[in-house]
């Protein structure tokens, strides 16, 4: 029906444009050239208008309405998911050092985070100092012999050096709060296989995912979202399912 009325439109407009096409030839606006000449211009005018008109509400508008309901409803997933950032380096999806500075929760679920716990070492040992704080680490067991296999595998390293990381990493989270023992300094050790590395400060995931290439690579696909949206949900139920089934290692 919409088309109908629009092809209806177009037919009178351009037959009304034909017609002043056409009496602008007719002998008197010969003699009176300024009507003939507006005439004509007129109905020019009109055809054109009239067909510029008809695409638009025919093709143009109609994309535009597609176009925008797609980026809406991206908008509504997005808003759905909590989603806030999405890129390929960890580092800058969220601002760390603010994030970390005013933080009283903190979750890390990784193989081991070398370069993210020493980038972050004296914020994180701030912290594990406050009564109200708590950091929570749950690594990969390094006496559970197919677990190490399999992050050597994955990261193409010997089983001894992947036991190495892991105890380095064990020490290294001890030391945030100086190895007393607080409470405010969680670790556990388990055998699950991690499909990526996930932070949670506060109200706010962080995950980074992992590639399959042989070699080490410093761009992989990282986002971060807040808590009320499904993808915040989905980790962590993921990372309370797996610290269930975790050995707690220390304190």
């Amino acid at each position: 029906m919409t088309n109908l009325k629009y092809w209806l439109i177009a037919i009178v407009s351009a037959g009304v444009g034909g017609l002043f096409l056409y009496v602008s030839e007719l002998a008197w606006f010969e003699r009176h050239e300024s009507f003939g000449t507006l005439a004509n211009q007129v109905g020019g005018l009109l055809i054109a208008s009239v067909a510029l008109a008809v695409l638009w509400e025919l093709v143009g508008r109609r994309s535009f309405f597609q176009e925008m309901l797609e980026v809406l409803r991206f908008k509504n997933d997005m808003e759905s998911a909590g989603l806030d950032s999405i890129g390929t380096d960890y580092s800058k999806v969220i601002d760390w050092e603010r994030r970390l500075d005013g933080a009283k929760k903190v979750d890390i679920f990784a193989a081991w985070a070398t370069t993210w716990r020493n980038t972050n070492q004296a914020r994180l040992a701030r912290i594990a100092s406050r009564s109200d704080s708590k950091i929570r680490v749950c690594l990969p067991d390094p006496n559970d012999v197919e677990c190490v296999k399999i992050f050597a595998t994955r990261f193409n390293m010997t089983e001894d050096r992947v036991r190495n990381k892991l105890t380095e990493a064990i020490d290294g989270y001890k030391d945030l709060d100086g190895g007393a023992g607080s409470g405010r300094v969680e670790i556990y050790v388990s055998a699950v296989f991690r499909a990526f590395t996930a932070y949670r400060v506060d109200d706010v995931f962080i995950v980074t995912l992992y590639h399959h290439k042989d070699n080490r690579s410093a761009t992989v696909p990282a986002l971060s979202c807040r808590e009320g949206g499904t993808l915040y949900d989905f980790f962590s139920a993921d990372l309370e399912g797996v610290l269930n089934a975790s050995v707690k290692l220390y304190p």
